[in-house]
């Protein structure tokens, strides 16, 4: 039997041109392209996690920036590089990162508490507290070492306060 027969009612099967056309189309990502599934991305992004939580910054951000590239709606992936370049202290480009991640998905509580924290290094703590709160909401028993850290910022911007009303 030939491959490329069809049944009937089967949708004919797209060929590498229809595939190219459709990924310039933006219909596909790149990884849909190359045939990458969710389940690969996420091994290769678990490598790139592996080499930021060892320190081998740009090893880990060559793989994050890779997998933007390959899954550009993937919030996670943006998620990942903003951390790797908060790492690196490429602050403007940390904060991009996070900002993207939470347009695709505004309850990724990692990219919330990553912002919150740039956002405070900025001086902008009622913004940072809008972020810290929302994922406090998100994450009421704080269940994500991400979380954990927000409700330690908070307590500690609480004590601060407290402190400078009493002066």
């Amino acid at each position: 039997m030939n491959p490329n027969s069809q049944t009937p009612n089967a949708a004919p099967t797209p060929n590498a041109a229809e595939w190219g056309e459709r990924l310039i189309r933006g219909q596909i990502t790149p990884a849909q392209y190359l045939g990458l599934s969710q389940k690969r991305l996420y091994e290769i992004a678990t490598l790139g996690h592996n080499l930021l939580t060892e320190g081998r910054l740009q090893a880990a951000l060559d793989i994050f920036k890779g997998l933007v590239v390959a899954s550009p709606y993937d919030s996670v992936f943006h998620c990942n590089l903003a951390s790797t370049y908060a790492q690196l202290q490429r602050f403007p480009e940390a904060m991009e990162e996070f900002t993207q991640a939470l347009q695709l998905n505004v309850a990724n509580v990692d990219a919330l508490v990553g912002r919150s924290e740039l956002l405070l290094r900025e001086g902008k703590v009622a913004e940072a507290l809008q972020d810290l709160e929302a994922a406090l909401r998100l994450d009421p028993e704080a269940q994500l070492e991400s979380t954990q850290r927000g409700r330690a910022t908070l307590l500690v911007l609480q004590a601060m306060a407290d402190e400078a009303e009493k002066t």
